[in-house]
């Protein structure tokens, strides 16, 4: 027995890996430090390629969930969830909250996507996800994406995403110096929507230009499997420049990073919020050239701790890389940059700190 708060924890952990069920099992370590933590695990998938596909055993575990947690609700003080924002998963999600709802357990949503507002465009639909975020508090990975939860009568906190303190390395002493051949790296399970063929594209247009370059491509298949992958290199003739790892685990990204000249990653996802593996490259001391999407501009600050390009755009990326390795001092002073960045704004104990002064504050008020 316990006198601490009873919290119920609804969410996704690896496998497989994505940078939404690390960050949950970030927040339940520093939950369960504090609080007394029911954890109701949501593993619909079994591969990333099923991510977003329906099936009825999805529907299956969606309802078995519902039992667990109506089971669950009545000793418990609060109810956090990673709510997904799209998708079937949004409506099962909306569920949960209702019957949350119903028992008087207030509930705290951590949006970790986009597209909430797509699912409001009709007059019932919106009405419907009032109801369901009312009074409730949201969680935000950052100032851009405030338009999610416009109009609805919610609470909300900015809580940034964290790193592991492994996942910093020393900052570096000497300048940054391209290798010869450039050493580009793309390190994302492999979906279209990540731009894995904006970057081949733009490695099409470096060739062309009489750039030399390697590249790396580490991750897991999601919608793109080796197959698509070969022919993608074929068809942009970048076979012979290209090494495919496949998945890595934490040790062998540490090696990529270490290796790596240039970090590329031109997503243009739409539910992209704040990508992990950004930061992962930035506290590994990779430059990073990125999507000006989502909460990328907030931390990858353009000429100052990292680029971006326009999403789609492999002419602009291709110029970005060319800009990277022509001007080593400044490629060097914003790759420092993104380091500090990370460690005042983005530590594993600054996250903790501020989930569960978030838990305090809300528990205090009920």
């Amino acid at each position: 027995m316990t006198d601490r708060p009873k919290i119920i924890a609804m969410v996704q952990l690896p496998p497989p890996m994505h940078g939404a069920a690390k960050m949950n099992q970030f927040a339940i370590e520093a939950l369960a430090k504090d609080f007394d933590l029911h954890v109701i695990e949501m593993r619909f998938v079994r591969t990333l390629s099923d991510v977003n596909r329906f099936s009825l055993r999805k529907v299956g575990l969606g309802l078995w969930l519902l039992i667990r947690l109506t089971w669950a609700l009545p000793q418990a003080n609060a109810l956090y969830i990673c709510f997904a924002p799209t998708g079937f998963a949004y409506y099962r999600d909306c569920l949960y909250m209702l019957m949350a709802r119903m028992f008087r357990v207030t509930a705290v949503l951590h949006l970790h996507g986009r597209g909430l507002p797509n699912m409001r465009r009709s007059k019932w639909s919106a009405l419907f996800q009032k109801l369901v975020f009312k009074n409730q508090t949201v969680i935000l990975l950052g100032e851009s994406l405030c338009s999610e939860i416009d109009g609805l009568n919610c609470k909300s906190a900015i809580i940034r995403n964290c790193l592991n303190d492994e996942d910093f390395r020393t900052l570096p002493i000497k300048p940054w110096t391209p290798h010869d051949p450039v050493r580009l790296l793309w390190l994302s399970n492999l979906f279209h929507a990540k731009g894995i063929e904006t970057l081949l594209a733009a490695c099409a247009i470096l060739r062309g230009r009489d750039i030399v370059f390697t590249l790396n491509i580490a991750g897991a298949a999601g919608d793109v499997n080796d197959v698509d992958l070969d022919l993608m290199l074929g068809r942009y003739q970048v076979k012979t420049a290209t090494n495919c790892l496949g998945p890595v685990s934490e040790s062998q990204k540490r090696v990529v990073f270490e290796e790596a000249d240039l970090f590329i990653f031109p997503s243009h996802y739409a539910n992209e919020a704040q990508p992990l593996v950004v930061l992962e490259a930035m506290a590994a001391n990779v430059p990073v050239i990125t999507s000006d999407i989502a909460t990328l501009p907030e931390f990858v600050r353009d000429g100052e701790t990292g680029q971006l390009c326009s999403p789609k755009d492999p002419e602009g990326l291709a110029n970005a890389i060319i800009e990277a390795i022509n001007s080593p001092d400044e490629t060097t002073r914003m790759r420092d940059a993104a380091y500090l960045m990370c460690q005042e704004d983005f530590s594993n104990a600054q996250f903790a700190s501020r989930l569960t002064g978030l838990f305090r504050s809300i528990l205090r008020q009920n």
